[in-house]
C-alpha cells in the first residue's frame, strides 16, 4: 500500500520534469508527487552537504517506555546512550516491581495492543488486544532485549541531579546519581528527562471538605495513586472526582462492591441518578457537607443546592 503510491508518484514527477503530467494530474498537484520530491530533495541535500555525523553521550532518565524507545533510536544513530532506571528491570510504571507502584489491581490497557506495539515487534499472538499491566511490562522488557538496551542501562540508579558542566564548547551536562547510596557522577552531552509524570499526587481542595472530614473521623480522602483493590472501600459510599480513563475505570471496579458511587465529572451538567446501578453523576460545584451528603448546584440555571 506504501510501494505502489511512492512508485506512481515517482513516475509522475519524472514525467513533469520532462513537461508532460498524464492527463489526470493535469491541472492539480498530487500530495504523493509533492511528498516524493520533498524526500528526493532532502536525500539530494543530505548527500551533498551534510557534515559528518557525531556520536554524543547521551543519559536518559528512565527505563520505562519511553526511555527505552529513546534509546533504541539514539543507540541506532550512532550515539552513546546511557539509561538510568530506578528499578531493578526496564519497563517504568508497568514493570514487576516498580519502584513507582501507580498501577492498580485489574487495570487492563484502553488501547489495543496492535495500535501500543512497535512496527517491528509485534505482542505475542496468545496475548489478548487489551492486556493487563503484567503483559505489557514484559512487552517492554522483550523490547529492551531485542534491541539490545538492557546492556545500556545503570539499574538500581536514582538520579540526584543534574547541572550545566563547566565545559568550553558545546554545553555538558553533569549527572548524579546513587547506586545502593554510593554516590556516582559523569558528564553527558545531553539529557534526556522521561521519568513520566505520576510521582506526586495533584489533590485538589473539594468545596466543604473540611467541614465533611470534621463530621466523622472514619472518614477519608485519598488519591488514585494509593488505589489498589475495590474490597477497601465495600459497603462504603465513595465520590469519584475525575471522569477520564482511571475515573471511570475505579467507579466500574468499585461497582457491586461500594454501597454507592458518586462521579463527579466536568461534563456533568446537573445531578443524574442511575438507581439500577447504584451510580450518581455530579457536576463542577458539588459539595461535601457535614453529615455526609453531597451539595449539587441546581441545574436550568435555578441557582441553589440540591442534596
Amino acid at each position: 500500500a506504501i510501494c505502489a503510491p511512492a512508485r506512481r508518484a515517482a513516475h509522475a514527477r519524472a514525467r513533469r520534469v520532462r513537461g508532460h503530467l498524464p492527463p489526470k494530474a493535469r491541472g492539480r498537484q498530487s500530495l504523493e508527487t509533492v511528498c516524493m520530491c520533498s524526500a528526493a530533495a532532502a536525500v539530494l541535500s543530505v548527500a551533498t552537504t551534510s557534515a559528518p555525523r557525531l556520536s554524543r553521550r547521551v543519559a536518559v532518565i528512565g527505563g520505562g517506555s519511553a526511555g527505552v524507545v529513546t534509546a533504541r533510536f539514539l543507540k541506532r544513530a550512532g550515539h552513546d546512550a546511557t539509561i538510568f532506571e530506578s528499578g531493578s528491570t526496564v519497563g517504568g510504571v508497568w514493570a514487576d516491581n516498580p519502584t513507582n507502584d501507580v498501577v492498580y489491581k485489574g487495570l487492563h490497557t484502553n488501547l489495543p495492543t496492535v495500535v501500543m506495539q512497535s512496527p517491528d515487534l509485534d505482542f505475542a499472538s496468545s496475548v489478548p488486544s487489551y492486556i493487563t499491566k503484567e503483559m505489557l511490562g514484559q512487552y517492554i522488557e522483550a523490547y529492551g532485549r531485542e534491541f539490545g538496551l538492557l546492556q545500556l542501562a545503570t539499574f538500581g540508579a536514582t538520579v540526584t541531579r543534574v547541572a550545566p558542566a563547566a565545559s568550553e564548547g558545546a554545553p555538558r551536562w553533569t549527572v548524579e546519581w546513587t547506586v545502593d547510596d554510593v554516590a556516582h557522577s559523569d558528564v553527558f552531552d545531553a539529557v534526556v528527562v522521561a521519568t513520566g509524570h505520576y510521582n506526586k499526587p495533584y489533590m485538589p481542595s473539594l468545596p466543604g471538605e473540611e467541614n465533611w472530614l470534621a463530621g466523622d473521623a472514619a472518614r477519608r480522602i485519598t488519591h488514585s495513586l494509593h488505589y489498589d483493590d475495590p474490597d477497601d472501600f465495600r459497603g462504603q459510599s465513595v465520590l469519584v472526582v475525575g471522569g477520564r480513563s482511571s475515573g471511570v475505570d475505579i467507579a466500574r471496579m468499585l461497582y457491586g462492591v461500594a454501597e454507592w458511587v458518586y462521579v463527579l465529572e466536568k461534563k456533568c451538567t446537573s445531578a443524574t441518578t442511575h438507581a439500577a446501578e447504584a451510580v450518581t453523576h455530579v457536576p463542577l460545584g458539588t459539595r461535601l457537607c457535614r453529615n455526609g451528603r453531597l451539595a449539587a448546584p441546581r441545574g436550568g440555571g435555578g441557582g441553589g443546592e440540591a442534596e
